[in-house]
């Protein structure tokens, strides 16, 4: 009996850093250094992580050794194959010098277990921000947008911003001084976005690159948000399994920056029908539409195409792509009715004929 309760014990013991590690494997990353950054600039770090189990995974709660840390759950629960995150924001605008954090992930499903993050950086107290952060908030694709970022310096009357560095092609950073007198330094920078930007959220970050021979670079964080010209949602269509000449019920919503019209759709895979199609130009359409598979293929796993025509010069026609799986069919000749007199009595003979020969 003493046994028992001895490897009771142990395992109890045993159990959470058993957990820990299986989930700590989920993450791809567990520490991150901020580097070198400015009084109240906008610093933040994302730790991603995959549910890899059958059964979700449910994050109880977030904690930190330091105040120059906030943690923040993005995503509590995770279903099997999906993906969480937790945000790190780093305290710029409270904090100065070097500073370190560990933050403390604890799940209680489907296990108990607990994941240690660590974060670090040096908080300038002599080059400040305005505002913290690059955001040129949303644009339209194939236009352009600038913002201005005020560089304030107090420190060596010699100090210089010797160039500016950004990672992104169209992003391009111009920069003025502005002011240099009584031990205070100002640059005025100019940040723009060009037309060629791709659709989609921007993330990166604008290095500036001093003569200070201690600290030589200072990031500020770069955000945006490209809007496409016209999109389509969905993008992509998964029917299932379908029978050929079932008609099949879907909406597509295409949105665009300025009003347009469509045209018709049109598929090699599908017959289609636009139920209650508006034809007046708009900024929002809804498209409901019936479609039936036709065509030779054959049964088994499929794919197609849809296309939307518009009269948008430079995006005259939108494809999705269409996944689908046509069933096995019996021809009409052979085919019976589950439980039909005929279905019975082949059974039957099929059955009794090996018997009687």
């Amino acid at each position: 009996m003493r046994a028992i309760a001895i490897a009771a014990l142990l395992c109890a013991a045993w159990a959470p850093a058993v957990f820990g590690n299986q989930f700590n494997q989920m993450f791809r990353s567990t520490s991150h250094d901020f580097g070198t950054v400015a009084k109240a600039a906008k610093t933040e770090y994302r730790f991603q992580f995959e549910n890899p189990y059958s059964q979700p995974i449910h994050v109880r709660s977030v904690r930190t050794s330091c105040g120059c840390t906030t943690p923040i759950i993005e995503t509590e629960t995770i279903a099997p194959g999906g993906q969480g995150s937790i945000l790190a924001r780093f305290n710029t605008g409270t904090h100065s010098g070097a500073r370190a954090a560990t933050v403390t992930v604890t799940f209680d499903k489907p296990s108990f277990g607990e994941v240690q993050l660590h974060v670090k950086g040096y908080i300038r107290t002599d080059v400040v921000f305005q505002p913290g952060e690059a955001s040129l908030g949303t644009v339209s694709q194939g236009t352009g947008k600038s913002i201005q970022i005020v560089v304030d310096y107090a420190g060596k009357p010699t100090w210089q911003i010797t160039g500016v560095r950004c990672d992104e092609k169209c992003i391009t950073v111009e920069r003025e001084e502005k002011i240099r007198q009584n031990g205070r330094i100002q640059y005025a920078m100019t940040v723009s976005i060009n037309g060629d930007a791709p659709a989609g959220p921007l993330q990166s970050e604008i290095v500036l690159q001093t003569n200070d021979r201690n600290l030589t670079t200072v990031p500020i964080r770069l955000t945006a948000n490209v809007l496409p010209e016209v999109s389509i949602t969905p993008n992509l269509l998964s029917l299932g399994d379908i029978n050929r000449e079932e008609s099949i019920k879907q909406l597509l919503i295409l949105k665009a920056q300025q009003p347009f019209r469509v045209l018709g759709v049109e598929s090699e895979a599908f017959a289609i029908e636009i139920n209650n199609r508006n034809e007046e130009a708009k900024t929002l359409h809804t498209l409901p539409l019936s479609l039936r598979a036709i065509g030779n293929t054959a049964s088994g796993d499929a794919r197609g195409k849809i296309k939307v025509l518009t009269d948008i010069e430079d995006k005259p026609s939108l494809e999705i792509d269409v996944v689908y799986r046509l069933k096995t069919e019996l021809p009409a000749s052979t085919a019976l009715t589950p439980g039909s007199s005929e279905s019975i009595d082949s059974e039957i003979d099929s059955f009794y004929n090996p018997l009687r020969e």
